[in-house]
């Protein structure tokens, strides 16, 4: 039980560890090239990054995630807690696959400084991790050599998950929405997300963490 809860915490971890670099962006400089009647405003540019940005995790794009999350940073964490970028692609399909959002009307603070209200939804990974948990523990019970095998059981592990949150999110009120505020920094000429709170990441992946948190209780 406990090395299975270990890789579901590796799971959470590589999360955290590619939000935390998430949404990088350029300033919105139009250049010499298009419309210059055509005016953006800094609320405009940082909402512009936001919404590449969970576009990305939407569509579980993982180059363009790379791109904008500290690339090898993330690749190495993603490596650490997998074994292999296959299996990282594999967890971010599970994990975005249900994943949306809606921005809202970004409130400019100042010209560095902007938030951007959104809701975001996925699916209620504490019903999916609840039925994750019988469902894998009563497969190793009754396959108990695959404990031995951290490569299969990895695998097995991630196969089982996303079945549970497949079936979580075809169930009624399988989907948990909730309203965050990104608050978005420009730094050297780019956007990028600033320090969110914890519940901001949890909720893009359906409260996956905090479930994780109660079962490891």
């Amino acid at each position: 039980m406990k090395k299975t809860i270990g890789i579901m915490l590796g799971l959470a971890m590589s999360v955290m560890i590619l939000f935390a670099f998430a949404g990088c962006g350029d300033s919105g400089d139009s250049g010499d090239s298009g419309d210059r009647s055509i005016q953006t405003t800094p609320a405009d540019e940082a909402a512009a990054t936001l919404d590449t940005t969970l576009a990305a995790f939407k569509t579980a794009d993982m180059d363009t995630i790379n791109s904008t999350s500290g690339g090898e940073t993330f690749i190495q964490g993603s490596k650490d807690a997998f074994g292999s970028e296959e299996q990282t692609q594999d967890v971010l399909n599970i994990m975005f696959g249900h994943f949306d959002y809606q921005l809202g009307t970004p409130e400019q603070v100042d010209d560095t400084h902007v938030n951007v209200p959104a809701t975001v939804s996925n699916v209620d990974m504490s019903k999916a991790v609840n039925t994750w948990y019988s469902d894998f523990m009563n497969y190793v019970m009754e396959n108990p050599s695959i404990a031995n095998d951290e490569a299969a059981l990895s695998e097995k592990n991630i196969e089982m998950l996303k079945s549970a949150v497949d079936k979580t999110a075809e169930e009624e009120g399988g989907i948990m929405t909730t309203d965050v505020t990104f608050p978005m920094e420009l730094t050297d000429g780019q956007w990028t997300i600033g320090e969110v709170d914890e519940n901001v990441p949890d909720a893009m992946v359906g409260g996956f963490m905090s479930a994780l948190e109660e079962l490891g209780q």
